[in-house]
């Protein structure tokens, strides 16, 4: 049933239309004389529909619509008046009327059609309402999405909106959106294309891989997209879905360059292996020719030192075919860097962190990484008593500094040192230190002073580094085994 609030100075009209409108169980009429009334119980009581009066003595029919549409713009408001001149019909379309009706005539036909307009005006209003619901409903889907999802004019190509994630990947504001063209979404060089192949996708209802640009930075951000053509209030457009593949990208590049480092490696052992294998039998032909002496001892002792780096090296190969096997993954350097300082002797060694509050993507090998490095620095630093992981962000990404207080390394060396070979023992240490961070594009230098103690910086790319979840930013550190434990300093 339609509840309905019939307001008019007139007594006999007020009954007339409630006695009209209630026959056929169709309305609830609410008859009271005057605006002001009205008004008061308006503020207590809710009704679908307001039929009023144009002149009445106290409020007229044109100022109670303007405060009706100032508390509640929503309810139907019919204006049912014997007053028809233009100036009247005018004002009260620019102030929200739903339909002007004039009074006089047959009562019977004229309390039909006024039926007539209140159902019309109701089922409207119920109507918009309910396409304000499923709006909201739609956006609260689209910003709650996991993908990137623009909506473009499909004759203009200009963007009318863009969910949350959308607005986040590339770092716009919902005015900034509405003054972007769809094409300006991918780089410029494709910029000419991507009417027509949208148009063909929606079409086809296919997904497409392409790149979209991030407005803060300027990353091509690879994506999987698709487009459909949707109807939003008569009104064309594209909705275009973009599903962020960066991740899965990266980890394909990774396994790219792990697969061509391992036949690489592959290639370089067994040419390694094959130039001992001929010391080796070097050796034992010399041992054959010669009768047994002082020299045969120094023979064996070079058989055994080759057979140990054969050795060294076939665990090297064990090592090395992992890396890239798993996909790389975010990983946080304060707790990876003291998980490898746990497998190293670290006694009398003090070992420091102000790496805490950063992750960076990596190889599963990233413990490797440190471990070998905090190896490193203790077997040939000389009476190293700390080593200290920092981290520190750059214009160019993540810088993260491995220093101790030992010799060093001398300058001559600080560029051969991560060469498959260079060193005391058999070279593979720094060398697979190098391979592991180069799965996803991280490069280390050694920067310290001969001296005073070696320094390794290894440079992370913006897109390969971000900011851990729950971060606190501590300096701790791991004192000597008689005051073990991890610390915060005052």
């Amino acid at each position: 049933m339609i509840s309905v609030l019939y307001v008019d100075d007139e007594p006999e009209l007020l009954g007339l239309c409630k006695i009209f409108l209630e026959r056929d169980g169709e309305f609830s009429v609410t008859p009271i004389p005057s605006a002001q009334e009205a008004i008061g119980l308006l503020s207590a009581s809710s009704f679908d529909v307001i039929v009023s009066d144009y002149q009445m003595p106290d409020i007229d029919g044109l100022e109670f619509l303007k405060r009706v549409r100032s508390r509640n713009e929503g309810i139907p408001f019919i204006l049912f008046t014997g007053r028809g001149r233009e100036e009247v019909v005018i004002e009260a379309i620019n102030h929200g009327v739903d339909f002007y009706l004039q009074k006089g005539g047959d009562p019977r036909s004229q309390f039909a059609e006024l039926g007539h307009k209140i159902r019309k005006a109701v089922n409207t209003r119920n109507a918009i309402n309910a396409l304000r619901m499923e709006n909201e409903k739609n956006r609260g889907l689209m910003d709650y999405a996991n993908d990137a999802i623009f909506i473009a004019d499909a004759t203009t190509g200009m963007l009318v909106d863009a969910n949350r994630k959308a607005r986040d990947l590339i770092g716009k504001n919902p005015e900034e959106i509405h003054t972007m063209h769809q094409t300006d979404l991918h780089p410029p060089e494709k910029k000419d294309m991507y009417p027509d192949v949208f148009l063909q996708h929606a079409r086809e209802g296919t997904a497409f891989q392409t790149d979209i640009i991030a407005g803060h930075d300027g990353r091509h951000i690879p994506v999987i997209a698709s487009a459909t053509i949707i109807d939003l209030g008569g009104r064309l457009c594209f909705m275009e879905i973009f599903h962020d593949i960066s991740d899965i990208k990266m980890a394909q590049d990774a396994l790219q360059l792990a697969n061509k480092k391992l036949n690489l490696l592959a290639e370089i052992t067994r040419h390694d292996i094959r130039n001992k294998l001929t010391v080796m039998g070097g050796y034992l032909d010399l041992i054959k020719e010669r009768p047994p002496d002082s020299q045969h001892s120094m023979y064996v002792r070079k058989m055994k030192d080759t057979v140990s780096i054969i050795g060294e090296n076939i665990e090297f190969t064990k090592l090395y075919q992992n890396l890239g096997i798993v996909a790389p993954a975010w990983q946080n350097v304060h707790e990876i860097f003291f998980a490898a300082c746990t497998h190293v002797d670290i006694k009398r060694i003090r070992v420091q962190s102000d790496s805490e509050g950063f992750e960076i993507y990596a190889d599963p090998l990233l413990e490797r990484v440190f471990y070998n490095l905090v190896e490193n620095a203790i077997l040939h630093g000389h009476h190293v008593s700390v080593v200290r992981i920092s981290a520190r962000e750059s214009s160019a990404g993540l810088i993260i500094a491995l220093e101790d207080d030992g010799i060093g390394i001398p300058v001559p060396d600080k560029s051969r040192i991560f060469i498959k070979g260079f060193g005391k023992n058999t070279g593979l240490g720094l060398f697979l230190v190098k391979e592991i961070l180069s799965i996803t594009s991280i490069t280390i230098v050694e920067t310290g002073d001969y001296g005073k103690g070696a320094r390794f910086e290894m440079h992370v790319p913006k897109e390969m580094y971000r900011i851990a979840r729950d971060s606190r930013r501590d300096r701790c550190h791991i004192l000597s085994p008689d005051t073990a434990g991890v610390q915060t300093p005052e």
